[in-house]
């Protein structure tokens, strides 16, 4: 069967099928397992499996199900055999094989894809399960906690900790064993003897006074996380130990000393407070944008410099019946207990306005922003599933982009289903010729003479119709197919703009270029063919790229960027003026122009907002011998006001929507009024 006999429903149905089951299971374990029953059901394989990290599911009979690890490599399996790996949050591989008939093309990229969509369902999942676990955790550690301020019997105290503790480490025995007076004190299970344990010292007034012991399963190997939970109990049993520092204690896990906020904890203890039958409740969960940038780029004292400014304007835009609380990294919660139908979602936006505003941190000019997950309580509803469903919304909003606000509805996994099926579909756009280029002019501001083109990705589906960029880019990233996809981008591109300059010798054309292709060894080589097929000089073509593509990895993106030069290709630096703006860039990329971001020129045009930091743009341009260039000129007094603040180059609607490449020919073919110089005629492909 070949691509063409399948429909858009007959190719993704094995995919939908999959992603359904999968993102059904409770737990890794289960999807795992489902995963590799199905995959070598619809890969019509004799046995199949699923490896995650440590786990490896197997599913069939005979000889053929005898999947073993060997150096990194399925091995022993026999017959033919196809393996597809994915590298998301998780990373793994399906493999399924089968004695016969070889396995097709068409088998090894539904394989390609069924391993895409499971890593992004186990991330999902273990995300919940993350936040299931965590909740737990801190349900457990705030009863004892209440245990300790209430002074109850230290022994009711203690066995509370190791039940506590058995509950959260998925029923692993837990003893603490306390040296006192040369007398053992057990509390909990005797551990057998010559069992593997996992061991955390349990102190009094600083001093190891014993430990907390659990005996995991028979074949379980002990890893961070459960010495993470341990200690999280080995601690408050050292806390009911030292009662005079109880109070302390409590107070330091219950205030964030970066922010002086209130912690999870503390917010989750006021939640459970909180009727669950009150109307009115509702979570905000706020995830800040390029925190972990600004801790990476400028260290870590401007990152807590970035938290306390971010704090302040949290709490100006926090009623006074709100909980604002730091989760820890760059991640805010929101508990209001009295918001009215609508208001949550209003304090929401209200805090995304407050974030797109520049920070000045250490002397820098800093943009996050943010994206946020909003959960409203239903009657009777538990603060655990009040947690959960914000924690999905804003997993939501994260992938949405900055500014994003996404509200938890009962359709959110249908949504993500979606999602999967869209990526799936993607896998194959190129292929079945959905992709296509428009193009938008460049011009000299003062003339209105086209000096070059930026060629514009489009994807029209066959049933949903043209999706935009900002929904496919993110997925093609994710997925790695961004790297044939820009090659294409980049070949079309090329021969398109060598046609145009038998019109104008002197056209250049404008190709977008992710962080993923900067990376990928082979981009370089990848240029020097789309330039060489097509006849063009490096001169011929310009490469734009994000200030965020600069921060993903300093020194392969600079070798890659050297490259490239070596070539004679010109790097525009996109939408300058939105990201970090570090002089540091313009001294260490080799960078030729600045293209100003269309949020500048669009605004209001007045000095105290966009203008001044159009000129400065500008005026940092010359200095650095670079080409400024204006995006998003709607009108003629946007033209103007940037001619009059010396900007020389521009582009926009007031020139010209993004086309196909027939629109682009007839602006060539035509003499423009400012221009009255006759044009050479296209001569036919």
């Amino acid at each position: 069967m070949t691509d063409e006999d399948l429909t858009p429903e007959r190719a993704h149905a094995p995919v939908l099928r999959f992603m359904s089951a999968v993102t059904r299971c409770a737990d890794t374990t289960t999807a795992v397992q489902t995963a590799a029953e199905l995959v070598s059901e619809l890969l019509r394989a004799e046995a199949g499996a699923a490896v995650v990290g440590r786990s490896r599911a197997v599913a069939g009979t005979g000889a053929l199900a005898e999947v073993v690890e060997a150096d990194g490599e399925v091995a022993g399996c026999g017959g033919h055999r196809l393996v597809a790996a994915w590298h998301a949050g998780t990373s793994g591989r399906l493999v399924v094989v089968r004695t016969g008939e070889p396995f097709t093309e068409e088998d090894g990229r539904l394989l390609r894809t069924l391993a895409e969509a499971l890593g992004m369902a186990l991330d999902l999942i273990d995300e919940l399960e993350r936040g299931a676990r965590q909740q737990l955790l801190l349900g457990v550690l705030l009863e004892v906690q209440r245990a300790i301020s209430h002074r109850e019997p230290l022994a009711t105290i203690l066995t509370a900790i190791t039940q506590g503790a058995r509950e959260v480490l998925r029923g692993w025995p837990v003893t603490l064993l306390l040296d006192e007076d040369d007398v053992s004190t057990i509390t909990g299970p005797a551990v057998p003897a010559g069992a593997v344990t996992l061991e955390v010292p349990v102190h009094v007034h600083g001093v190891p006074s014993g430990a907390l012991v659990a005996v995991p399963p028979e074949g379980t190997t002990p890893g961070p996380v459960e010495r993470d939970l341990l200690q999280a109990f080995a601690e408050h049993a050292s806390l009911a130990l030292t009662e005079a520092r109880t109070f302390e204690a409590m107070e330091e896990a219950f205030w964030d000393p970066v922010t002086g906020l209130p912690t999870r904890q503390l917010l989750v203890d006021r939640l459970r407070r909180t009727p669950p039958d009150s109307p009115g409740t509702a979570l905000l969960l706020v995830h800040l944008n390029r925190f972990a940038a600004v801790n990476d780029v400028l260290g870590r004292a401007a990152g807590d410099e970035l938290l306390r400014l971010v704090t302040e304007r949290l709490t100006a835009c926090a009623g006074p019946d709100a909980t604002v609380a730091r989760f820890g990294g760059g991640e805010f919660g929101f508990l209001l207990t009295d918001a009215s139908p609508g208001e949550a979602e209003a304090t929401a936006r209200t805090v995304v306005r407050a974030l797109e505003e520049p920070f000045t941190v250490l002397g820098t000019l800093v943009h996050v922003g943010a994206a946020i997950g909003v959960a409203h309580r239903a009657p009777h509803e538990s603060a655990e599933d009040l947690l959960s469903n914000a924690d999905v919304a804003r997993f939501r909003a994260r992938a949405a982009g900055s500014g994003a606000v996404v509200t938890y509805d009962a359709q959110m996994r249908a949504a993500l289903l979606d999602r999967i099926e869209l990526q799936a579909h993607l896998q194959t756009a190129l292929d079945r010729r959905e992709l296509v280029l428009h193009y938008q002019p460049i011009v000299e501001l003062d003339t209105g003479r086209s000096t070059g083109v930026e060629a514009l990705l489009r994807w029209t589906h066959p049933s949903r119709g043209t999706i935009p960029p900002s929904d496919f880019i993110p997925i093609a990233e994710v997925t790695g197919a961004i790297v044939p996809i820009g090659r294409w981008v980049l070949e079309t591109a090329c021969r398109q703009v060598a046609r145009w300059r038998t019109v104008d010798p002197d056209l250049t054309m404008n190709v977008n270029v992710s962080a993923h292709q900067l990376r990928d060894p082979g981009f370089p080589e990848d240029v020097r063919r789309a330039l060489e097929e097509a006849g063009l000089p490096g001169s011929a073509l310009i490469l734009e790229i994000t200030e965020s593509a600069l921060l993903e990895d300093d020194e392969q993106t600079l070798e890659g960027l050297r490259a490239l030069k070596e070539l004679g290709v010109a790097v525009a630096l996109d939408d300058f003026g939105t990201g970090y703006s570090a002089l540091g860039y313009l001294r260490r990329f080799p960078v030729d122009i600045l293209k100003i971001d269309k949020s500048f020129v669009s605004g209001e045009g007045t000095e105290e907002d966009g203008d001044q930091l159009v000129r400065t743009i500008i005026e940092l341009g010359r200095a650095y011998r670079l080409e400024v260039v204006a995006e998003g000129i709607e009108d003629e007094e946007q033209r103007r006001r940037l001619m009059a603040l010396g900007c020389r180059v521009g582009q926009g609607f007031h020139f010209g929507r993004p086309t196909d490449d027939s629109g682009i020919e007839a602006r060539l073919a035509t003499v423009h009024p400012l221009v009255p110089r006759p044009r050479r005629r296209l001569s036919p492909a």
